[in-house]
């Protein structure tokens, strides 16, 4: 696992294709979505973070690992700034997510 990767990348979401339950005895989430890199390059392993800011104002963190990446319909080891490709991400509260959504890539070093 290379989640303590201390590059920064943001990704916008652009589409999300499906969500599924982690698999038993875990509550991580599983979520597929086309993405734009808007900034740094984005590389599986790597931490990302949303913010989700509630309707009662209370602000809740949800920390999802981008497991990995496709860039015209094959495996690729990044993906740059400018460039949109189709990730997966999980992690607990991955079904949250919506479109238009940022995510941060967090440092864990």
């Amino acid at each position: 696992m290379l989640n303590n990767l201390d590059e920064t990348a943001s990704l916008s979401i652009e589409v999300i294709e499906s969500v599924q339950p982690g698999y038993a005895g875990t509550d991580d989430d599983i979520v597929v979505c086309v993405v734009r890199c808007i900034k740094g390059t984005a590389r599986p392993g790597m931490l990302f973070r949303h913010i989700d800011v509630t309707g009662n104002a209370e602000a809740v963190a949800v920390e999802l690992e981008l497991s990995s990446v496709e860039w015209y319909g094959r495996k690729v080891d990044q993906l740059d700034t400018v460039h949109s490709g189709r990730v997966t991400l999980t992690g607990a509260g991955a079904g949250t997510l919506s479109r238009r959504d940022t995510l941060t890539a967090v440092s864990h070093g």
